[in-house]
């Protein structure tokens, strides 16, 4: 049976642009700890070549981060998690969500290339938070694998929580056709959630601890509180 996707952070569902629906189960935990290791070298000299060619970026102003959290807002508004369950399969709805994400991609790509990442504006680490939220929404996979090393640079600095990055780590992955690291990737097949390939099982729950997330069965029970399917975990091998 062909598999439909969803993909979901912090409790919300998200649709992807292949027109199938991935249930990601992203629960962040931010005090709660459910929130590719983290590079600690400095940027390689392709980077410095890159950004030597890139024009200077310039400061976010508040009125552009007020529209930052605006579209974060109805990112949140369009991913109420059983509204989502209840459209899954219909199309018009999968369209108008992917046209949604499509033009709140957009806008925030545009915004970063100008003004890089709003770490430590006026508006706290809620700007940061919603750019990284529309990026891991977004249809546009180059986007996301493109901006995952600069993510991790920044978590490494503290400028971002960690999980955020591991959420994004499994995304990337997952689409490049490779097994995550983090288990964040779940399946919807037959009204069961079914956890994507996950690399070396074994040292999944220490992989992460590592990056800020609760153990893996914690993760599931919240799963089933919030999206009201049953999760096959462990993985039937």
């Amino acid at each position: 049976m062909r598999r439909s996707r969803t993909h979901g952070v912090s409790l919300l569902l998200h649709m992807l642009s292949h027109h199938r629906m991935r249930l990601a189960a992203v629960l962040r935990f931010t005090c709660l700890a459910l929130s590719f290791c983290v590079l600690a070298c400095g940027r390689d000299a392709s980077s410095h070549a890159a950004d030597r060619g890139r024009p200077a970026r310039t400061a976010w102003q508040t009125a552009t981060l007020d529209t930052l959290l605006r579209l974060a807002r109805e990112d949140a508004a369009d991913r109420d998690a059983p509204a989502q369950l209840a459209s899954a399969a219909d199309s018009a709805s999968a369209f108008k969500l992917l046209r949604a994400d499509s033009l709140r991609t957009r806008w925030v790509r545009s915004a970063v290339e100008q003004h890089g990442w709003p770490v430590g504006s006026v508006r706290g680490d809620s700007a940061l938070e919603a750019a990284w939220m529309i990026l891991q929404h977004s249809p546009d996979t180059a986007w996301q694998g493109a901006s995952l090393r600069e993510l991790q640079v920044l978590a490494e600095r503290g400028d971002i929580p960690k999980p955020n990055v591991a959420l994004l780590t499994d995304r990337v992955l997952g689409q490049r056709g490779e097994p995550q690291v983090y288990g964040s990737q779940f399946d919807l097949v037959e009204s069961r959630a079914v956890a994507a390939p996950i690399a070396d099982l074994a040292n999944l729950d220490a992989r992460r601890a590592r990056m800020g997330l609760g153990p893996m069965r914690e993760y599931v029970r919240k799963l089933e509180e919030v999206y009201k399917v049953p999760v096959v975990w462990p993985p039937r091998r």
